[in-house]
């Protein structure tokens, strides 16, 4: 039965992308668009998008890098581009971005036996830095784009839908920041449970972290150069494809794409990111939909072509020299 469980979700996904990319190129009018976008793109710009992409990852696998050192599990950062190479090619391969950081994690538990709780702790600290900087990216531009609030129709659905995910996100960042209080603590360390043991671990890992404030920033720092090059990634593709967008315009909508194509809706976002695509880059500046829909899946070619070029860190994985450590 949990078998089933694990494959009916992603057959679930599977069956929304195609209904959703059948839906949107079911127009002849916008596949004759389409090909007209296709026919004038510019290989220059899509070679920048693939490299945006590449740059985006690095700055991820530099992210864990960091947040290992202040675990106290500190790794050599070639071992890190490796393993969150393989895992970025998992998660490809295994429908959805748990997959590569299960991956991530069972590495890093090669490596740290005896520390797998924090291992696995360090997973989810890396996830936090990167939300963090999603919060911040999308305050920023709300802030800037006060209009975004606005707007009606399904688009400001979408602008208000985002800012409740990421605000609910920071809510379980405080849940989980009551595994400090000391009475809390106290209590749970005179029970005996399972419960009780996972608990004190979770917060014996965020207490480690806060104490280590430069870790933390440097993380956050990393998260939102990361962003940058992934958001330039798909303004690289408009580039690519001549949409007539600018960089501010690219940025301003990416970190509610970004954030809404986080639920597990669409197999690795496709369809329902050109869903947003269409509507955002329609609704605020005037975007035809087979232009805006192009330019999504541009940008997530460069990524997946990223992530594909993960499967050639598996030979390599033992050349680099990986050994138990304490």
């Amino acid at each position: 039965m949990r078998a089933i469980k694990k494959i009916l979700l992603p057959l679930l996904q599977c069956a929304v992308t195609i209904y959703i990319l059948s839906w949107i190129f079911g127009s002849p009018s916008l596949r004759e668009n389409a090909k007209e976008v296709l026919a004038r793109a510019n290989f220059f710009w899509l070679a920048a998008s693939v490299l945006a992409a590449l740059t985006s990852e690095l700055a991820c696998a530099t992210r864990w890098w960091v947040i290992l050192g202040s675990f106290q599990m500190p790794i050599r950062w070639r071992e890190a581009v490796a393993f969150c190479a393989i895992g970025l090619f998992y998660s490809l391969a295994l429908p959805g971005a748990a997959g590569g950081d299960a991956v991530r994690a069972l590495y890093g538990m090669r490596l740290y036996p005896a520390k797998k709780v924090p291992m696995a702790f360090s997973i989810l600290a890396d996830r936090l830095c990167g939300s963090a900087a999603m919060v911040l990216t999308l305050t920023a531009v709300l802030v800037w784009r006060r209009d975004f609030f606005s707007a009606s129709g399904l688009a400001g659905g979408m602008v208000l839908g985002a800012a409740v995910l990421l605000g609910g996100t920071t809510l379980m960042v405080g849940l989980w920041g009551v595994t400090t209080i000391p009475a809390l603590r106290g209590f749970m360390s005179r029970r005996r449970s399972f419960l009780s043991a996972h608990f004190m671990e979770s917060g014996d890992s965020l207490i480690q972290l806060v104490h280590r404030p430069g870790a933390i920033l440097r993380g956050i720092a990393l998260s939102v150069i990361s962003l940058g090059a992934h958001f330039l990634c798909y303004y690289f593709s408009a580039r690519a494809f001549d949409a007539g967008l600018g960089v501010g315009q690219v940025f301003s909508i990416m970190p509610v794409v970004d954030t809404l194509t986080t639920l597990p809706i669409a197999l690795y976002g496709v369809g329902l990111r050109e869903v947003l695509f269409n509507e955002l880059l329609g609704t605020f500046f005037g975007i035809p939909a087979a232009m805006a829909t192009i330019v999504s899946l541009g940008g997530f070619g460069a990524q997946a072509l990223v992530a594909l070029s993960g499967i050639g860190f598996l030979p390599f994985v033992r050349l680099l020299g990986i050994r138990e450590k304490a």
